[in-house]
């Protein structure tokens, strides 16, 4: 069973969309192998994509804490709030069907009060011009543990909508 056994690709990237809408976040889904289903792309902040557009950055920092959320949240089936190591919060929501794990839908892109962005990281795994990474870490929102959870519970309540068409089926 794969996510586009429950609902086409398009449903899934409304979803993204959605909650991109909802929360200004980075918004994925992603299969069970921990990779993105949709093309969707609207960034939360400037340095996302500045991480994204190197191989070594994207696989440092974004793939690394997605494995890890997906890890956990396939394992304790439950949603998971973690900080990536460039400082940014992330959270992954896990879909099964039937006692089977077909991935997870989550968020990230803001920092958690009290927290601030690793540039020096960033600048080492993208090798980006330091000061414009600490320029544009400025920007950078932030998202309290509360407003997690809400997009939590909105993305809980899509996803059951999601199933129950599908059960209907």
């Amino acid at each position: 069973m794969k996510l586009t056994d429950i609902a086409p690709v398009e449903e899934w990237e409304a979803l993204e969309r959605a909650l991109n809408k909802r929360s200004g976040l980075n918004s994925s889904v992603y299969n069970t192998e921990g990779f993105r289903i949709t093309s969707f792309t609207a960034w939360a902040n400037d340095l996302c994509p500045i991480i994204k557009s190197t191989p070594q950055g994207a696989s440092a920092i974004c793939a690394l804490a997605n494995q890890h959320a997906t890890n956990k949240s396939k394992e304790t089936r439950q949603p998971v709030i973690i900080e990536c190591d460039a400082g940014f919060a992330k959270f992954a929501v896990p879909i099964f069907w039937n006692n089977e794990f077909l991935g997870t839908v989550g968020g990230c892109g803001y920092c958690l009060p009290g927290t601030e962005v690793d540039t020096f990281l960033i600048h080492k795994a993208t090798a980006h011009d330091l000061q414009d990474l600490e320029s544009k870490a400025t920007s950078v929102k932030t998202i309290t543990k509360e407003e997690i959870d809400g997009h939590i519970k909105f993305i809980q309540d899509e996803l059951a909508s999601l199933l129950a068409k599908k059960s209907s089926d």
